[in-house]
């Protein structure tokens, strides 16, 4: 299964380890003696906190449609599901700064009740948890393979990541993206940079410059948080929840402050500048990675088209 961030865990708590499953402008470079030449940028990174693309469903709708077929030879049944059941989710980096938003849904803490309710609800969970123990272990290696071997790739800043080059998850990336291997490794890696991109923004002089103001802000307007993500985790607590009229009028606070501040927009300038440098960094792996994709492409409509 894709790791997106709309995609709802294929299982909940046992389940989820069935399937362990985010104009082109010329750059003047320097280029030694005979003068600057011209190197077209990488693409890109994909934003996980963005909402999901028609690129996105396709190759996703595409990977279950083969993990389904691929468990129904090994004899068991498995359901897909869509990319954002819950699409009016949204996840805020840096501080919440869509107003629109945030009147209409807070920090989404009805939203969060709906996922977790569609998780409670998934079929293939039910149907896992009603198999034999014997049936369950099966399911197991037909997913997953017999053990985590194979495909093994270093994160940039740190951690590994392995998984088995056997089982449907394996084979439905592997006829969907042309080397499975290839896929692994770029993706992961590529997905890895979205904590290095927030930490760094975060590390910035000007980022804290920008926070403590939005603490001052705040604090006037009554609400004395240190950052957005402890108001945000106190809109959401599920000891203390304040209701619906309080969560949106501390969100609300949180999108004004963020503007008055400048907190808002210096985060996406910094954010947009440590993206591309991070591109850069990880030209090979991004690349990589956009190529496979657009190979996918068609393969994924060929699955889709295929048959239901």
């Amino acid at each position: 299964m894709p790791r997106h961030p709309r995609a709802r865990v294929l299982t909940a708590t046992a389940l989820s380890a069935l399937v362990v499953l985010p104009a082109l402008t010329a750059l003047a470079l320097l280029a030694g003696p005979d003068g600057p030449a011209d190197e077209r940028p990488p693409p890109p990174l994909p934003r996980a906190t963005g909402p999901a693309t028609a690129e996105d469903r396709l190759l996703h709708d595409a990977e279950q449609r083969l993990l389904r077929d691929c468990m129904a030879r090994h004899g068991f049944v498995y359901r897909v599901f869509p990319l954002d059941d819950v699409p009016e989710a949204r996840t805020f980096a840096y501080v919440l700064d869509d107003a629109a938003w945030a009147g209409r849904h807070g920090y989404g803490s009805e939203l969060r009740r709906r996922q977790r309710e569609l998780a409670r609800t998934d079929p293939n969970r039910a149907y896992f948890a009603a198999l034999p123990a014997a049936r369950k272990a099966a399911a197991l290696v037909a997913a997953n393979g017999p053990s985590p071997d194979g495909l093994t790739v270093r994160l940039p800043g740190g951690g590994t990541v392995r998984r088995s080059d056997r089982g449907c998850v394996a084979e439905s990336r592997r006829l969907l993206y042309g080397d499975g291997g290839a896929w692994f490794r770029a993706s992961n890696r590529v997905e890895a940079l979205e904590q290095l991109r927030r930490g760094r923004v975060t590390a910035e002089a000007v980022y804290g410059a920008r926070l403590d103001a939005w603490r001052v802000c705040m604090r006037r307007a009554g609400h004395p948080y240190a950052a957005p993500a402890d108001a945000r985790d106190a809109a959401l607590s599920p000891v203390r929840p304040l209701g619906e009229r309080r969560e949106v009028a501390l969100a609300l606070a949180e999108v004004r402050c963020g503007a008055e501040s400048g907190l808002a927009r210096t985060a996406r300038e910094l954010d947009d500048r440590h993206g591309r440098l991070l591109a850069r960094e990880y030209r090979a792996d991004v690349e990589t990675r956009e190529r496979l994709r657009a190979a996918a492409l068609p393969r994924a409509r060929l699955v889709l088209a295929s048959g239901s």
